[in-house]
């Protein structure tokens, strides 16, 4: 890897550390989800970054793809389980790192949390070149049936390009035939998910976080207003409804990003919540795979 572009790697990582804990810091019952995660925005730009993606704030069976929206009126609750995960990007190379916090004295939810974090760990502890994705899941799925919980297994870690969210390669949370071998340089960002639920996350009617795919013909006006600051703002990477509210009146904006889903001209990330409802913890870092092992550009496991 070019010493350019993990010095850019290096700096996003460093924003992520800083930016999540001051972000679980503000996680407190009563407080709206719409503050911190504005809170969170801010701080990565404050800080030399750009979002890579909108703060997701995940409560209790709700896994992945939640970002308050402009008129999130939700607050924080004693005895939820929060997932914190944020993405920072500098120049388009990327850094993603989640946490769990407990906001009660729940036991379960403790522990569901520990078995996310000692999966986490566990599996940082074997990468280095030549390990294949599919030992890394094995290693996930045994330290959380260790705790008791079962693994998401349909939610997977993934490597990180520069633009890309989501590149080639994916992280299985649970043990898979085949696999890819990892190599020396690839970036990769690893999250188990631990659940005392069903095991699978399932797709919402909800979709509130997007993603620019091709320009396409738009009967609405407003619809074409959106994609055209997507393009220009968001390059390949997702953003949320509340970051172009203002772009289009109120009453305009959902009728607006329907047609642009149905058209093909941006992907939706419906909000994703436990098959059973049952309570999801989650736990990331982005590593860089090194010629012996990896180096964490997110923080200390």
């Amino acid at each position: 890897m070019k010493e350019e572009s993990l010095s850019y790697y290096k700096k996003a990582g460093e924003i992520a550390k800083e930016v999540l804990e001051e972000g679980l810091k503000k996680i407190k019952p009563g407080v709206k989800l719409l503050e911190v995660a504005e809170f969170v925005e801010a701080r990565i730009i404050e800080k030399g970054g750009k979002p890579a993606f909108p703060c997701n704030i995940s409560v209790n069976e709700i896994a992945a793809h939640y970002s308050p929206t402009a008129w999130d009126e939700g607050t924080f609750e004693k005895g939820d389980l929060v997932k914190l995960d944020i993405g920072v990007h500098v120049n388009g190379y990327i850094a993603d790192v989640a946490k769990s916090i407990d906001l009660g004295n729940k036991s379960e939810n403790k522990k569901l949390i520990e078995a996310s974090e000692e999966a986490l760990k566990n599996a940082i502890d074997m990468i280095k070149p030549g390990v294949k994705t599919s030992e890394i899941g094995e290693t996930i799925e045994e330290t959380i049936k260790g705790f008791g919980f079962v693994p998401v297994s349909n939610l997977t870690g993934h490597q990180l390009q520069r633009w890309r969210l989501h590149g080639g390669m994916f992280i299985p949370n649970v043990k898979i035939r085949g696999g890819e071998e990892i190599k020396e340089g690839d970036v990769i960002a690893i999250e188990p998910f631990a659940t005392n639920g069903f095991g699978r996350v399932v797709d919402q009617s909800e979709a509130i976080i997007f993603r620019y795919l091709q320009d396409r013909p738009l009967r609405m006006k407003e619809a074409r207003v959106i994609l055209q600051y997507a393009k220009e703002n968001f390059n390949t990477l997702p953003f949320a409804e509340r970051w172009v509210a203002n772009l289009v009146p109120r009453f305009k904006l959902s009728q607006a990003l329907r047609q642009l889903i149905y058209s093909k001209a941006i992907h939706a990330y419906h909000i994703l919540r436990e098959k059973n409802k049952g309570i999801v913890s989650q736990a990331e870092h982005t590593v860089i795979v090194t010629k012996e092992g990896c180096e964490v550009t997110t923080g200390e496991i």
